[in-house]
């Protein structure tokens, strides 16, 4: 198996404190194959405010120190948050990137014209399917904008399920089924175009839900696939990989793809 890790951060990101030579070391032990470093970069903060910059600097400058003589290949990669609330922005800090900028992943972490546009993570959601469900078309729906309108501006979908690791941990019980029609339409307009699904493992705790995703992405014309544990801790790095490989062999994918200079690098499972 292919083991590549495509989804880490380290301390460039608001919520890590982890240096890079530790997140490299850690890939190493784990038996990580290829890691991509993709560090938080958001165009909404968690309490909702616009913000429109990225580290650079910092992000380059430890890619330079510690990623170009690792031991396994390290790509720069970045996470990019609320496109849709910003494509104008996003696409002067891409920009900025120049040519070193090896992969994008496209994500939604927070509600867009409802509930301050604060981050999913500060909703609560006990005792309300009403909200669970407002929260997860509302990510839909700017995932689509985001699709279909910002092609330029992301490689591969991330966490799709994002919404609903903060309505599970609420107790409320919603899956991806309400809505397939819509993700389905998500789906075939990020297939036609080229782009990549992500199985983010959540540090290994997401796993089971993503079989029945990789087959509506397989049957939509799917044909690129990343793999990420999303770790913020060297503990965290690559868990769940193993299993998050074996799910798209079973969906019936035989590739898992990197990526270098924003172009897929498919490698057999």
């Amino acid at each position: 198996m292919y083991l590549c890790d495509f989804h880490t951060h380290t301390l460039v990101s608001h919520d890590s404190e982890s240096p890079l030579p530790v997140m490299i070391a850690a890939a190493q032990k784990a038996g990580v194959q290829e890691l991509c470093v993709t560090d938080h970069c958001d165009l909404l903060d968690g309490d909702g405010v616009p913000t429109c910059h990225f580290p650079w600097q910092q992000a380059k400058e430890q890619h330079h120190t510690y990623g170009l003589h690792a031991p396994l290949p390290v790509r720069l990669g970045l996470e990019l948050g609320s496109i849709p609330y910003n494509p104008q922005g996003t696409r002067e800090i891409l920009a900025q990137a120049g040519d070193e900028l090896d992969f994008v992943l496209g994500s939604l972490h927070n509600w867009i014209g409802a509930q301050g546009n604060r981050d999913f993570y500060f909703t609560r959601f006990g005792g309300n399917p009403t909200l669970c469900r407002e929260a997860m078309e509302n990510a839909l729906t700017h995932t689509y904008t985001m699709v279909t309108q910002c092609g330029d501006c992301y490689d591969a979908l991330a966490h799709i399920i994002y919404p609903l690791r903060y309505v599970q941990r609420d107790g409320e019980s919603l899956t991806l089924e309400p809505f397939q029609e819509q993700v389905m339409e998500i789906f075939r307009q990020v297939a036609a175009s080229g782009h990549a699904l992500e199985v983010n493992t959540c540090r290994g705790r997401s796993l089971d839900e993503w079989l029945p995703i990789l087959r509506w992405f397989k049957a939509c014309g799917g044909e690129y696939v990343t793999i990420g544990s999303d770790a913020h801790v060297p503990e965290h790095m690559a868990l769940g990989l193993t299993q998050a490989l074996e799910l798209l062999e079973i969906a019936g994918f035989s590739y898992v793809t990197t990526y270098q200079g924003r172009r897929p690098v498919p490698h057999k499972i």
